[in-house]
């Protein structure tokens, strides 16, 4: 079959957690990725010649380097929904090309007819910086309409999302498909001998800010750390004699310093956890982006259910919040990437 697979760009998450899926498809069929920016620069080192590739800009995002971000999001509204309408006219056309199935992850620009288009997104309820969950939750809901079924990266039970894919007011019980966590890491049996790793994701200029404050506590630190600096074109950089600084990990060396590892330190972005469940790993400290709702509630609802600590970045004090953070149990899955793979191929061949 020839295969659209849209990857939505705000950070690497999307795109990592997509590579699975695009892994199996790969198999039978000729698949195309459209996506824009480090999402799709990632996508295209990973696949190389396997796909073809096709860079359209999506919604405008809304983030701001100070802490106002729900006045920025307010205010932002009308820009993010001109952009979208901007993506949809270039998806359009890109579609109209003919696609035997149209697979968008959160990218709402990317649909065919609602028997061949799917969805896979772990965000089915907004957490909104002004407080109108249900009108945002009815907006989404439209949108679902134009896809066969929605792909939910968690467990229907014993889950990592909470409310935001779980007890849905407006949004058909059966057209919801949890299919379990995606991962592109495997748990590896490694020595650790890393005593920190710190991954430094997401979208700017917040990923800088975090940045500039590790790379000021590290040395409080003791033993082995190695950060990823989390920009695949970025410069090496030096930040002390026990820190080992990359600018990007691909896939291969991430997936073993993450094994490695003995410590955590990352953000509070739904692809991450997925790998930390995918790894087992327990010991881990939580910096959600600041006025990224999404984050911040998955961070209180993983400090709520003892799975993760988390801390503010404006509040962080790496040792004293590490030896916090030793006391949280993680998450354990009930099954892990492999198996959700089979399931959302299962559901797409249906």
């Amino acid at each position: 079959m020839r295969i659209l697979f849209g990857v939505f760009d705000w950070g690497l998450g999307h795109a990592t957690r997509d590579i699975p899926l695009i892994t199996e498809l790969l198999r039978e069929n000729d698949v195309h990725v459209l996506s824009t920016g480090p999402a799709l620069e990632l996508l295209q080192g990973h696949f190389g010649e396997k796909c073809t590739y096709h860079d359209v800009p999506s919604i405008y995002p809304p983030y701001t380097r100070t802490r106002l971000f729900k006045v920025k999001f307010s205010v932002s509204m009308p820009r993010m929904m001109r952009t979208l309408r901007r993506a949809r006219r270039r998806s359009r056309r890109i579609i109209r090309a003919g696609f035997d199935l149209v697979i968008s992850d959160c990218r709402y620009d990317v649909y065919d007819r609602s028997d061949n288009s799917f969805l896979i997104n772990h965000q089915l309820r907004f957490k909104t910086p002004v407080g109108a969950e249900r009108v945002f939750e009815k907006w989404l809901a439209t949108r679902m309409r134009r896809y066969r079924c929605v792909f939910v990266p968690d467990y229907a039970e014993k889950d990592l999302t909470g409310v935001l894919s779980h007890d849905l007011r407006y949004i058909p019980k059966e057209k919801v498909k949890h299919i379990g966590i995606l991962s592109r890491l495997r748990k590896r049996r490694l020595p650790q001998n890393v005593d920190y790793f710190i991954s430094l994701s997401g979208p700017e200029p917040q990923r800088t800010v975090l940045e500039q404050r590790i790379l000021t506590q590290a040395a409080k630190l003791a033993g082995k750390i190695v950060i990823a600096g989390g920009k695949p074109n970025g410069e090496p950089k030096c930040a002390g004699a026990n820190v080992e600084y990359y600018s990007f990990l691909d896939a291969g060396r991430q997936e073993e310093v993450m094994n490695r590892a003995k410590f955590i330190i990352t953000r509070s972005g739904y692809t991450t956890i997925m790998e930390l469940a995918e790894l087992g790993k327990k010991n881990v400290l939580l910096l959600p982006t600041p006025g990224q709702t999404e984050q911040e509630y998955l961070a209180d609802y993983y400090e709520e259910q003892k799975y993760f600590h988390h801390v503010s970045q404006y509040r962080l004090r790496l040792p004293r919040d590490i030896e916090a953070a030793r006391r949280f149990q993680g998450f354990e899955p009930p099954w892990q990437t492999q198996e959700s793979v089979a399931r959302f191929m299962e559901v797409l061949h249906s």
